[in-house]
């Protein structure tokens, strides 16, 4: 399974950041407290605090040295983190999530779920269709919905039984506290 730094760097690459690599500008990810794990601090509108702990960590500002401070927008191509295998696509409060297992042989009556949410999937994806580690899989979509966001795509990892439906697997789910999720902190897998 990949790292999350080598995940950021593959953002930067199909994207273009910087102008690219080969003008020798590295991309310096900036997060603000309240967009990473378990946080409960808000990181737009009026900074105040979230009802619950964030499950996951929002990307979306970068800088170089020489361009200075960017944030995403709707152009923003998301890939897969690794290979996997679609299991649900559901709505999320500002667009769409897709639900991907990454192949991970170690658990034996669990599975490691990464959600991708706040996107706009590509057209051809679909339930049980295989993805691979770099394929575009989505773009981050436009927040108009709040426009006090930015567009960012929110990635989430959770460790879920593997007797739970495919259908299931959505953000009610994820937000309930119940014994068959964990979450999991995606920068140490």
């Amino acid at each position: 399974m990949s790292r999350f730094s080598d995940y950021l760097e593959s953002i930067s690459q199909v994207n273009g950041l910087g102008n690219g690599m080969e003008n020798g500008q590295k991309i310096h990810w900036l997060f603000h407290c309240g967009m990473l794990f378990s946080s409960k601090d808000k990181w737009w509108g009026d900074f105040k605090f979230r009802h619950s702990a964030h499950e996951g960590i929002d990307i979306t500002y970068y800088r170089t040295h020489l361009d200075g401070m960017h944030r995403f927008d709707d152009s923003i191509k998301v890939p897969a983190m690794d290979d996997g295998i679609i299991l649900n696509i559901c709505d999320d409060f500002l667009g769409q999530t897709l639900v991907i297992e990454h192949e991970n042989p170690l658990l034996f009556n669990r599975r490691i779920l990464f959600a991708y949410a706040h996107i706009i999937p590509e057209k051809n994806l679909k339930t049980d269709r295989i993805v691979k580690k770099g394929e575009i899989i989505a773009r981050v979509c436009d927040t108009c919905k709040n426009p006090q966001l930015p567009p960012h795509l929110h990635f989430s990892c959770f460790e879920v039984l593997k007797q739970v439906p495919p259908e299931h697997l959505d953000w009610n789910l994820f937000f309930s506290e119940n014994l068959e999720v964990n979450l999991v902190h995606p920068i140490f897998l």
